[in-house]
């Protein structure tokens, strides 16, 4: 062959067959159908979710619980898709859900859950970013609605909600298992709604300080011997 030799690297416009093309652009036109179905159908959820919270009357805004709830419903529906796909598309509709009634909530989020918190809200209502759990508390003290600690803080945070009744953990996310990201603790000032499967946080002063012990299932009454119950959330198995 005494023609020019292609550089390497070369790209070259293979011929693609008529049936090929007529093959593509068949499965893409179905794509563009679904993908207008879809949003049809995320218009009406919205619109829904809009009806719920007339329905609600002055309840509470965001609630953590039943979102576990669904969440773990819709992922054991549908075993053959990633859990990670599922959670984080209904995380999103959540939380657009939850900005129709309360767009101003504020979250207190320290340095190190920062990935989580734009995960988790989508950018929906403020954040507070604060270097360390002290800048936290503060922002709590000064009104900041939602607080999330990552894991490793579990000693600081049981200090910490000893002494304030106020203040309760309300969650834990991501599940574990549906994300990459490092698992966070949130705080807020009104417990979380009690749900099917669910897990015990209590706090106590230990021999080497504050510590956080994890128990299966809803505890009755008070923990007593100086300890507090600091919240009872979503398990769905996942707590581990």
């Amino acid at each position: 062959h005494s023609g020019p030799r292609p550089c390497p690297g070369f790209i070259f416009n293979l011929p693609v067959s008529s049936a090929m093309t007529d093959k593509l652009s068949e499965l893409r036109q179905t794509i563009n159908q679904l993908d207008d179905e879809i949003l049809a159908l995320v218009r009406r959820r919205m619109v829904l979710a809009a009806d719920v919270i007339a329905a609600k009357n002055g309840g509470a805004a965001y609630r953590p619980g039943r979102e576990a709830e669904v969440m773990a419903r819709l992922v054991a529906s549908a075993p053959d898709l990633p859990a990670g796909l599922v959670v984080n598309l209904w995380r999103q509709l959540m939380t657009a859900s939850t900005a129709l009634q309360s767009d101003s909530m504020t979250i207190a989020v320290h340095r190190d859950a920062m990935a989580v918190a734009g995960w988790h809200f989508g950018g929906f209502f403020r954040t507070i970013g604060c270097d360390d759990l002290a800048s936290v508390r503060q922002a709590m003290a000064d009104g900041a609605d939602i607080a999330l600690l990552p894991a490793g803080c579990e000693a600081g945070m049981a200090g910490w909600l000893l002494g304030e009744e106020g203040l309760h953990v309300i969650a834990r996310t991501p599940p574990v298992g549906s994300s990459t990201l490092v698992p966070v603790w949130m705080i807020g000032r009104q417990p979380a709604d009690p749900v099917t499967e669910e897990c015990t946080l209590v706090a106590r002063q230990g021999t080497n300080g504050p510590e956080l012990e994890v128990v299966s299932g809803r505890l009755d009454g008070a923990a007593g011997g100086g300890a507090r119950v600091i919240g009872v959330i979503a398990s769905n198995g996942k707590t581990d």
